[in-house]
This record gives structure tokens, sequence and C-alpha cells, in this order.
């Protein structure tokens, strides 16, 4: 994980030594530097580019501080930082007619002669002077680069204000020098069906998705993917923050399903790497051993292995402490020749790699003869100062000839890498010739083939005319001659209109066969920006002529992984840093490519369109299902008849309703599904066809207690195998949930038994700590004051609970569009003595700058409704607030929940004895209503009156319904809508909305005459209003 790129600390941090050095020195200069000059400047759409000069500087000021700042220090001569204001001006309509543009400014210098001088750009909104790191910045570069470049965008009409701030991280007397330009952002993006699904062509690649079980840790709030495939047992091991989660294929389980079923998801964590810190994991296909670590301190600590798939693990590891910091990576490949008597029964012949850098410039690998138990000593690939190539790299991969590939995305002007044909004891750089860095740009992969030839896969800062927006394209350049020499560039995005990507990750296979998975974009500009317009989608790429050619599909079609908004790569909290630095890819025993990634946008409005993006990193992996494989001996004839269908149903007295998900085609379209139903196992006999993936059988007999079902597809070639079979038995449903009564709609469940002890605390877990689930109530409010009520179930719990303990919910909420950003509110129960206090309030930042509910902001706190409670047997926590006390009004909506236990041990650590989700990433959400959904509606009474009710006939009778009333007389109160009058005597009723009528009765009889009331909002009475007339013979 880039966490935030001006903190990092470590072995070989010679940007923090260096700005260390120079602080004292610096004192001593601090009068030779200069503000801004000039110190502020107006862009207009015909000002032409601005610039301004400062420095030189000679005070550092290492700031973000790694884990506790979120921007950096600035306050006078002991933490400096360059201000400038800028005043944009645009004219009325400008942003509806250049919707790409934007505001670029570049930070540049000429380095004094240290070679290790850095400068750090941080823009924000408004006026700001001094900041004590809490304050994240708007728009930033700080990557290390030079220059160093920030995009203000998207842009609005009219005049805004903003503050640049330069920051001397590691100043060594440099005068720098910004140049301000507006960029129109002509030529513009966006393709037609761009997002939709690829036309079905055989032997093309076909995708399918596996999706994490809702509610657990494999939901996080961020991530960044990591996977690996053990080809002894045929599972999948995945992680991205801190969870290790494992992957049963459905064809795998018993019994087996079939393969377009959903995976068996079993959290297998290791203890020691569940922390969320730096997550990387790698499974050795050889062995199957799984290595993972989650570290910013090398290999020799937060490591774990398992040779079962996470049953058990191993968690130690052992390395002397020289390695990098951050972005590690773990792979393992045959040695080298060279070094063939290394093989033994403890490696199995399989050198394992671990490498990672420090950011500025340098990084390590050590090499581990014991498959990952232990390492040896690092040795540098590259420094950043004697080498072209520094700062990140990209995953280790290691080629069948022992040669081990590590990539980088900045080598001077192009990209590269470091390369080691002796294992790793010394390395050589290679540069990609005709490729182009981004500033901060994806990390570039490298993929071998069976013939060592390698492919390497990088996003392209690509040239665009002048005054374009910026774009960056996926290439995949070729070498056949170990990275002497770079042919066959292919922009394997421009069949897709790709136009910015990120996050490539390359594998490869059978001679001349590889692929490349990414998330892109085809919309240009500034694609970390939070208000970027791009919808993110999943594509892979895979050639089968060494790189000559590429077919190019979408594997998430109609599903973005992120949606409207950009993919933030420069470290930090940033808004749009869900999707963090990376995804992973890699092949099973078949050859099927296995591409991880997190999902931000999950939720039905962000997928279509109509809400934000999500902002978590919910785990996926997309599974080829058909067309040629990475293994050539494992190529299909195509076209074939698709493959079983995945079904699914329930049945109830109305009849059963199927589901099913489609499989995979075969190479042709599926025209049709064959539904077939028995009473006995096995027997089933066609019923009907349908070209849905849903069918109601609505013949079912209530009366038969089991009916058996299977679905065949078919396509052009025929009919396919039949899916699962289902047993079928009749279910009532359960009553509706009621959003107007507590407890509510259910918004989050957890398991049963997963609180546990934490730190400072003695003993177990108290009782009542067991979160089950979370419902959101809104009663009506006779008063007109709209009241939320937020229940949490537990087990049953205790009166009173430990001082410092809390039960909260927290909620996200987008701010007013068009912005793309969101603010928090929450509430709790907190217990401070012997009775609990109830509470709204405003969560404040974890450690991590994250909200997750636990802390509260000083002072934002309001108190709750009396109405709220705590009762035997103490298992339901009731939370009653104003609407209003949480900035929320009808129409608005909270998009997302998390809640949690949470314990204050000693004032100075909260942890959490249970949380829902596990993972802590919000879910759900919830629409304000306006009060009126809710009132209560009573049924009108009926009240009639005759005049006379008795004569001789003819008699005229007078009927007076005007006494009729609706007991619902709160604002705005019901009123008698309509009178239905029934008379008796066999004449039509008639209805009318006065409440009196005359009636004419002719014959001798007695008549019961009645009366029914409709009121104002369709309720009919329910009481008997009956007047008897009666009329004596002559």
């Amino acid at each position: 994980m880039q966490k935030n790129p001006l903190s990092e600390s470590g072995f070989f941090n010679l940007r923090v030594l260096m700005a260390v050095s120079l602080c004292s020195l610096g004192v001593s200069l601090a009068i030779f530097s200069f503000a801004a000059t000039p110190s502020s400047g107006t862009l207009t759409d015909t000002s032409g580019p601005l610039t301004y000069g400062a420095g030189p500087f000679f005070v550092a000021n290492p700031t973000p501080i790694l884990f506790l700042d979120q921007g950096p220090e600035c306050f006078g001569s002991a933490q400096p930082c360059d201000d400038y204001v800028l005043t944009a001006t645009l004219p009325a309509g400008y942003a509806a007619m250049h919707p790409n543009a934007s505001v670029k400014v570049t930070l540049g210098w000429t380095d004094a002669g240290s070679g290790a001088s850095d400068y750090d750009l941080y823009i924000y909104r408004g006026i700001v002077h001094n900041t004590d790191g809490s304050q994240a910045a708007d728009y930033q570069s700080a990557s290390s680069a030079n220059p160093e470049i920030a995009t203000i965008s998207p842009l609005s009409d009219g005049t805004h204000q903003y503050t640049l701030k330069i920051v001397p991280y590691t100043p060594t007397g440099e005068n720098v020098h910004v140049i301000i330009e507006l960029l129109s952002g002509s030529g513009g993006g966006g393709t037609p069906g761009f997002g939709g699904p690829d036309p079905t062509m055989p032997n093309v690649p076909r995708y399918q998705n596996f999706y994490a079980p809702a509610g657990t840790s494999a939901e996080s709030s961020d991530g960044e993917f990591n996977i690996g495939f053990n080809p002894h047992s045929g599972r999948i091991m995945t992680m991205n923050i801190g969870p290790i989660w494992r992957l049963t294929p459905p064809e795998r389980l018993n019994p087996a399903k079939p393969e377009c079923c959903e995976s068996l998801w079993e959290d297998k964590s290791a203890l020691t790497t569940n922390i969320g810190l730096d997550p990387i994991l790698f499974t050795d296909q050889h062995t199957g051993r799984t290595s993972a670590s989650n570290s910013t301190v090398g290999a020799n600590a937060v490591y774990a292995y398992s040779d079962n798939d996470g049953d058990s693990w191993i968690e130690a590891g052992f390395s002397p402490p020289d390695g990098g910091v951050d972005h590690e990576s773990i792979g393992s490949g045959p040695y080298p020749a060279s070094l063939s008597a290394l093989v033994n029964e403890i490696n199995h012949g399989q050198a394992v790699y671990y490498c990672s850098q420090d950011i500025v410039g340098p990084a390590a690998c050590q090499r581990s003869d014991t498959l990952g138990a232990s390492y040896g000593p690092g040795v540098l690939a590259y420094d950043g100062i004697t080498t072209q190539c520094g700062g990140l790299h990209g995953h280790v991969h290691v080629a069948p000839n022992g040669t081990v590939w590590l990539p980088v995305g900045h080598c001077g002007g192009t990209q590269g890498g470091a390369l080691s044909t002796d294992g790793g004891t010394t390395w050589n750089e290679f540069l990609v010739t005709g490729s182009r860095p981004q500033i901060n740009g994806a990390d570039p992969s490298v993929a071998i083939d069976s013939n060592n030839i390698a492919y390497f896969c990088y996003v392209n800062n690509e040239p665009v005319p002048p005054n374009s927006a910026p774009e960056g394209h996926v290439h995949v350049k070729v070498s056949t001659d170990g990275g002497q020499t770079w042919i066959r560039d292919v922009d394997i995005g421009a069949s897709h209109g790709v136009k910015n990507a990120v996050h490539t990750e390359a594998v490869g296979g059978s001679a001349g066969r590889a692929a490349c998975g990414f998330i892109a974009t085809d919309q240009p500009g500034d694609y970390q920006a939070t208000g970027f317009p791009g919808k993110w989608y999943a594509f892979i790429a895979t050639t089968y002529d060494g790189g000559q050619t590429w077919a190019t599909v979408n594997a998430t079609p109609n599903d973005p992984v992120q949606s409207n908004t950009g993919v933030w790569q420069q470290g930090g909290s940033h808004q749009d840093r869900n999707l963090l630095d990376f995804n992973e890819i890699t092949v099973d025993d078949h050859g099927r490519v296995l591409y991880g990634y997190s999902d931000g946008c999950v939720t039905e409005g962000c997928i279509a369109g109509t809400a934000s993006n999500d902002f978590v990193a919910f785990m996926r992996v997309a599974r080829q299902s058909g067309g040629k494989s990475l293994f050539a001996n494992f190529d299909p004839v195509e076209p074939e008849a698709p493959k079983p269908p995945c079904l699914s149903g329930t049945r109830d007295p109305a009849g059963s309703h199927l589901s099913w998900k489609a499989p995979d085609n075969g190479g042709s379209d599926i025209a049709n599904y064959q539904v077939l139903r028995g009473t006995s196992p096995g027997v089933e006999l066609p019923l009907a066809q349908t070209n849905r993936t849903s069918f109601n059988d609505t013949t079912a007999d209530p009366a038969v207690t089991h009916y058996y079902y299977v679905v065949k597809a078919i396509n052009a070639v025929g009919v396919g195998p039949q899916s699962n079979e289902v047993d079928l038995t009749v279910v009532a449903p359960p009553p509706p949930e009621n959003v107007c009564a507590l407890p509510g709609l259910t918004k989050l469940t957890d398991a049963s038994g997963d609180n546990h002890a934490v730190l400072g605390i003695v003993g177990p877990a108290p009782a009542g700590t067991d979160l089950r689930s979370f419902q959101i109530a809104q009663p009506y409010a006779a008063d007109n004051i709209i009241r939320l009520a937020f229940t949490i179930n537990t087990d049953p719990g205790e009166s009173p609970q430990p001082i410092g303990s809390s039960w909260y919910v927290a909620m996200k909420i987008p701010d007013p569009a068009p912005a793309q950003t969101f603010h928090y509110r929450a509430v709790h129960m907190t217990w401070n003595g012997t009775t609990p206090i109830f509470e709204s309030y405003t969560p404040a930042p974890n450690g991590s700058g994250g909200i997750d509910g636990r802390f509260v902001t000083a002072g934002s706190q309001r108190p709750a409704e009396p109405t709220s409670g705590y009762a035997p047997p103490y298992n339901k926590v009731v939370i009653v607030v104003k609407a209003s006390d949480l900035g929320l009004n009808p129409g608005n909506t909270i998009s997302g929940f998390v809640s949690g236990v949470s314990q204050t041990g000693g004032g100075l650590i909260t942890e959490l004895y249970d949380q829902m989700p596990d993972s802590l990433a919000f879910t759900g959400s919830y629409t304000v209503n306006d009060n009126q959904v809710c009132r209560p509606n009573n049924p009108p009474i009926a009240v009639l009156t005759a005049s006379p009710s008795s004569g001789r006939p003819p008699l005229t009778v007078n009927f007076d319904g005007s006494g009729s009333y609706d007991p619902d007389t709160a604002p705005p109160p019901d009123t008698i809508a309509s009178y239905t009058f029934t008379f008796g005597d066999g004449s039509p009723a008639v209805t009318q909305s006065t409440p009196t009528i005359s009636h004419r009765y002719q014959h001798a009889g007695t008549y019961a005459a009645h009366l029914t009331v409709t009121d104002s909002r369709g309720l009919q009475s329910a009481n008997t209003a009956t007047v008897v007339i009666r009329l004596p013979q002559r």
C-alpha cells in the first residue's frame, strides 16, 4: 500500500534522513528564503498561464507525519510552507461548454546538486493559512517526482479561490517555479456502449464474477487486492486489507455445483497479518504454500505462511531488518541454473523473493531459500540515485529460467525496472523504450510466458494535442531478449475507447500467451479527482501470439467498480482512495485467468448511475469462464453448448419462484432456457421455456409436498447440461417489515458469537456486546417533528455496562449535489456511570483518518429523545433522535451504516468488542420520509340518521350522514370524501360527495338502510351504520 508518500520512514529512507539533517542548517539560512513572487494571481479563460517563483529553501518540513497527519503541518519558520492565493474566474456557461476543463499546476525545480531534493504541492479550496496536519488537501501532488503536477477539476462558473502550498520536504537551497494553466479539455471523451458487455465470439475469453458474502470482513471500506491459487486443492486465496479469505470454487464443493454458482467464501485470516496496514499475499503454485505480509518493517514481522490454504498458519518470519518500508511484494519461481545447487526438499526448487521500497529512491529484495520461512539480507535492486529507476515498484515475478523481474513506473523519462539473473544477488536496470511515466500513475506489471518472453503492461502518459485533458492509455510491450529491447507496442484499451486506467496486473501462460487486467474509463482528464466523471470497469486483455494482437473484454459489464469519481494513487486518506494501489491477477490449473479486484460501487443506485459512488472496496474475483485459456493444452473447441446454470428458488402457496445465474454460453449466445419439473428427484420433465433467467411456476399444486426443478440453457449449438436440482416445499413468506413501527427496517446483520475481549479490560466481553442486527424506524410524529429510531439488537445484556463502553450507529450522508463528498453523523448509548446516556454526535476520524463511529468530535453531542431506552433483558438498544439533529430532512438519503460496541480503556485506547458489518464498510441506505408517510390511517366512523323513519307508503325518507367523522385529526386531518347509501329495498346504492339524500319507498315493509363512508385517503368505514325504516300496510 502506498501510504502518504511524504511521511514514510525506514532503513533506506534517504528523504527523511536528508530532511532531518538539514533542519539545523536551515535555521541559520532561513533568512535567505523568500516567499512566493508574486503572492497571488487571477486565472481566467483569457488571461493565459500564470507563473510564480519561491525560494531558496533551506528549512526542511517533512510532513505529513505517517499515521498521524492528513495533510502538511505549516506553521511559521519552524515548519515552513510557501503560500500562493489563486483566484480562478470563469464566465457563465464555461463549465457546461468545457466539461473536461481543469486547472493544471506544475511545480518544478533544478536540484542544487544533492540529487535528493524534494518539494510537494498541496492545494486547498479558499484561503488557508497555518495548518496542523489535520486538514487534508483538496488536491495534491506529493510523489517525490520533479515536476509535481496537481489538477483542479471539475471546474465551475464564477469566481473561486484556492491556496497553493509548497512544502519543502527535503530542500537543499533550491528555487522553485510554478506554472498555472487553464486547460479547456478539448477532445472530450465517451465511447458509445462503453461499459456494456462484449459481443460473443468463439475462443475470446469470457468472465464471471465471485462476490464477497454480505456483511463480512471481505466487504472492506478500502483495499488493494491480492490473489493466489493452489493447484493442489483448487482453492483461491485472497486478501485486500487485513483479513484473508479462501474461496472454494463451486465445482470443487461436495456435492459439486455448476461453475457459475458462487464460491464458498471462508475467513482464514492469520492473526498476525490481520491489521490492515500494507497487505500482500502470494501463493506458490508449485508447492501450494501461501505467504502473507502486512507490514512496513520487512519480512521479519507481521508475516505468516500456510501449507493448507489457511486452515493453520505459521505466524513468524525471519529476516535481517534491511528491507524497504512500503509496497512490499512476494513472488517465487525456479532458481536460475547457476544456483541449482540450492534446490532441496525444503524449498522444492522454488526461490521466494520479498521486495519492498522506500518511496523516494531505493528498493531492496530479499531471497528465501526456505520457501518463505526465512529470508536473507536485502540487496538493492535500484537506489534512485545511481539508477534511473526509483520510487514505487510493481509486483515481483519470476520467469521459468529463474530471472527475477521487478517493474518500476519511474525510470527517468521512461518506465522500466530491474531484473536479476543470479537469484537476486545482483540487479540490472532495464528501460522500456517509448514508454512515458505518469506523475502518480499505476504500477506496471511484467508477465512472463513459458518461453521466458516478457510482457510489460503499463499505463502510458499518452501524448495529447495542446490544451487537451490528460490521458493514460494501457500499453503492452514485449521483450524476447531478457529486457534488452522492447517491441510490439499495443494500446490494449483502444478497442474500447479507454482514456484512463489504473491497477495494471499481468500474468503469463504457455508460449506466446499472456493476460493483463486493469481498471479503466473512457473519460480523459484528472483521473484522481473526486469529481472526475468517469465510470470505471475491470478489463482483461489476452494475447495468444506473443503480443502481436490482443483480445480485450470487459469483465464487469454494466457493473462499474468505481462510478463518477476518480481513483486516487498518491497515498493519504483522500475520499477516492478506497481502491488503494493495485489489484492482482493469476491463473488456475486449467490456465483460466483469475483477476482479483476491489469493488467501490456496490449499491443499486451507484451501479445504475443514479447515486454517488459508494467508496468501499468489496472483494471480487473475475474468473475466466470460457474462450481460450492461457494454457494451450486446455483450449476448448468453440462454439459449444452452454454450461449448466446455477439454479435457486422458493415456493409459497402461490407457486414456485425460480431464478438462476446464467452459465458460460460456450461461445454462442444463449437463446432460451428449458425448465423441467418433477415430483421425485432425477425424473423432471419439460415444463416451460423462457428467454429470461427467472420463472414463476403458478401451476404448482400446494397440496404436492415436493417439487423438483432443473434448468437447461440452449444456444445455436444445442441444449446444455442441466443445472443443479432444487427441491422446493411450500414456505409461507415472512411478514413485511414496517418502517412506521419499531423496530423498523433491518439494515445490518451480524453473526452471533463473534464478540471478543479487548485490551485493557480484564475478562471476556460483557453480556450484551454481541451484535445481531440494526434496524431503523420512522414512526409518525403527531407534533410533526420527524424522529428516527435506531434499534441495535444484541445478545441479552446487563445493566450497568462497563464505564467507557458505547453502542453506536454511524451514518455516511452525501453532501448536496453536485458534490461527490460525504459527511458523517452518529448516535450512541454510552456509559459514564450507572445509567446510560443517549446522544447523537459527529464522529471523529480514527488513527488512519477514516470514520468508523468510535470517536466523538468534542462538543458535537446532542441529547437523544426521552423515549430512548435500554430495558430488560437488555438485548435492544433504542436510540431516538430528531432527524434535524442529524442534519436530515425529508428526501435526504443516508448512504451507509456501520455499528459497533466500543470500549475505551484507561481513557487512552478505544477498541471494539464487536462490529457490523465485520469490515466496518458503510452498508445499506435509508431515505428520510415525509412525516405523512407514516401518518396513521384509522377507518372513518359512519353515522346515519333518517327522518321520518316510519310511515305509510309511499314514503320519502331524508337520510343524513353528516354526523360521520374521521378520528385522524392531526394536521392535515382526514375528511369524509364520499358517502355510499344502501336503502335496503333492492334499489341501487348511491355514492356521492354530500352527506344527505332523499329516497322514496313505494311499498310496505321493513327496510334496513346502511351508510358506508370513505375518507380522504381512501379507507372505508368498518362500523355498521344502519337505520330501520318501517312502512306498515295500508
